[in-house]
């Protein structure tokens, strides 16, 4: 019923179960060896309950077998419930997170036909995807057993009702539904207040109180499909397909939701990152400007605050110019013109420039195939891209290091590549390290700030002029940046 926090709390207890004590600094909160032993045990009487209910329904099938469409219909049932297990639906809102809509096939079975199918059906349906998927044997055999004994309490609350017409049928899928899902969360529920030493009253109707959506969607479509399945089995067919679009529909807009809100997240963070970043150079500027005003300040001091001004104008410049790139190449504002340039040249304007306001105790050199041969690229765009890989080889330099630019022919392609000897990239930070707003140090614990957006837009220019761009890291031995550009003769 509620499958994201079956899966959460089953592996973490699972986790502790199968591994014991071997993660010393474990994050998770550890359980005590008596919590370990109750949740063992209460685990183990859910799984060995769960087999012996298997056993009768075998046993009570052999003694009384199903007809040839019972056994066709239930084998309906089971394929289907074994698709919305492997397929579970997020439902925007609801704190449980996914729902699996294998219930609705498994109460069903209970109704339609008896216990001993809705039996079989939930461990098969639960076994299949757990054991196809991998999962931990502790996993296994919780998720199967509370499946099981679920389908048996709806299968015997479907036998003590009485039978009649299509309202009474449908009314006894309701109250099946309700039986399946409280046996459900109550063992779900059960194994939370044990693994966590929680109050098992508080547990169970927090667990009542967060799968609330999911009951009605499973009791009303569970309704549904014994209705039309009482007109004719074949008619029941027609509820797969709005079934599986709701399912698919649900998948998208719940991703499109994650999306929109990681986004929402990122914006807020940047404009929390800019407006400290703007803050700094501000402040300097507004000091120095102010220290300016005073009379008695000798040459030497007047030049040291122009410069402070210079400099930290240049950075506001620099941080609103991003930002300005950013919004256009996001809106598609950016007009780029291949022609054939001088790649030698771009490097050598590019260092140039940057050399004349390098910070003291770094070194910029320039290692040139020369003559390298002309590049099909917007020479404007090319130098953007290296200024700001330099700057940020700049940034996450250390006193005394160096930085690198050099530049190779390859086939067909021109490399420009920047190396510092800089703090290095974590491995796992690699692969975002070019999405916008993605910083390496967001919290500036080691007082490196920046907006997220100079690589992003490295990238994005270096995409339309058809290049690539990566980077190779190794975290507390540098970085290379590097893209490659066609050659001007291979592309006109």
């Amino acid at each position: 019923m509620a499958q994201t926090v079956r899966r959460q709390w089953v592996a973490r207890a699972g986790s502790w179960l199968t591994e014991g004590f071997r993660h010393p600094r474990q994050a998770v909160r550890r359980p005590a060896s008596p919590e370990i032993g109750r949740v063992r045990i209460f685990v183990v009487a859910v799984a060995l309950a769960a087999l012996v209910l298997v056993a009768i329904a075998i046993s009570a099938l052999a003694a009384d077998p199903p007809t040839a469409t019972e056994s066709l219909g239930a084998l309906a049932l089971l394929g289907s419930a074994i698709v919305a297990e492997a397929f579970p639906v997020p439902i925007e809102g609801v704190s449980a997170g996914k729902t699996s809509l294998a219930t609705v096939f498994i109460v069903g079975a209970a109704v339609i036909y008896d216990w001993r199918l809705a039996v079989l059906i939930g461990f098969l349906a639960m076994a299949t995807i757990e054991l196809g998927r991998r999962r931990a044997p502790i996993r296994v055999a919780f998720n199967t057993g509370d499946y099981t004994v679920a389908a048996a309490a709806a299968g015997a609350t479907a036998a003590a009702l009485p039978g009649g017409g299509l309202l009474v049928r449908c009314l006894t899928a309701l109250v099946t539904t309700s039986a399946f899902y409280l046996v459900n969360i109550g063992l779900l529920g059960t194994l939370i207040a044990r693994f966590e030493s929680k109050p098992l009253l508080r547990t169970l109707t927090g667990s009542l109180v967060s799968t609330t959506v999911p009951f009605a969607i499973m009791a009303s479509l569970t309704v549904i499909l014994v209705a039309l399945w009482d007109r004719s089995p074949f008619l029941a067919v027609a509820l797969v397909g709005p079934l599986v679009s709701i399912a698919l529909y649900q998948r998208r807009q719940h991703g499109t939701l994650d999306r929109l809100r990681e986004l929402d997240r990122l914006k807020d963070e940047f404009i929390a990152i800019t407006s400290h970043e703007l803050r700094t150079p501000l402040a300097s500027v507004y000091g120095a400007a102010m220290t300016l005003q005073r009379q008695e300040l000798d040459p030497e001091q007047r030049e040291s605050m122009l410069g402070v001004i210079y400099r930290e104008s240049a950075r506001l410049a620099r941080l609103v110019d991003q930002v300005l790139w950013a919004s256009r190449l996001e809106s598609g504002r950016v007009t780029t013109t291949i022609e054939s340039c001088d790649p030698v040249e771009l490097v050598e304007e590019v260092v140039e420039a940057e050399q004349t306001h390098m910070p003291a105790g770094l070194s910029l050199t320039v290692a040139a195939d020369v003559p390298a041969p002309r590049v099909a690229a917007d020479g404007e765009k090319v130098k953007q891209v290296l200024t700001n890989l330099i700057d940020n080889a700049v940034k996450y330099s250390t006193e005394g290091g160096g930085i690198e630019v050099s530049l190779q022919a390859a086939n067909d392609l021109v490399r420009f590549s920047v190396r510092d000897d800089g703090l290095g990239i974590p491995l796992v930070e690699q692969q975002r390290i070019f999405d916008k707003f993605h910083r390496l140090d967001p919290n500036m614990t080691r007082g490196v700030g920046g907006t997220g957006l100079g690589l992003y837009i490295c990238r994005e220019l270096v995409d339309q002029m058809n290049g690539r761009i990566w980077v190779t890291s190794r975290e507390g031995e540098g970085s290379t940046f590097a893209f490659e550009l066609p050659v001007a003769q291979a592309q006109l």
